[in-house]
């Protein structure tokens, strides 16, 4: 008895843990929860705080008001593409989660120094 009570507090565990770890903050998108940071959010934290020369600074603000003007136009696929290209400049990639389709996190790249 003691054994198929431990079992089923372990099973319950085992599946609740996934969409505990995926938070109450996801947004819906067709139907089902997604988990995805907020557009340019975390670009634009960045931004402010990187070592570029002029040259990369230029093109990362131009890709920002590209990600902005696709935004206003409700093209949040292409705004994403977009920011998906200057995260990579800045050193992230999309970690892609199991918290639904389209669910993400930015993940920093290994320093090319080290």
């Amino acid at each position: 008895m003691r054994r198929m009570l431990i079992g089923i507090v372990l099973m319950s565990t085992l599946v609740a843990a996934p969409a505990v770890a995926c938070g109450p903050g996801g947004t819906t998108r067709g139907g089902g929860m997604t988990s995805a940071p907020p557009l340019a959010a975390l670009f634009d934290a960045e931004l402010t705080k990187a070592n570029l020369d002029d040259a990369d600074m230029t093109r990362l603000k131009a890709m920002r008001a590209e990600i902005t003007a696709l935004e206003k136009k409700k093209k949040v696929t292409a705004a994403r593409e977009v920011e998906e290209k200057a995260m990579l400049m800045l050193g992230y990639r999309k970690a892609w989660t199991a918290c639904g389709q389209g669910s993400f996190l930015w993940m920093k790249l290994p320093s090319k120094t080290s």
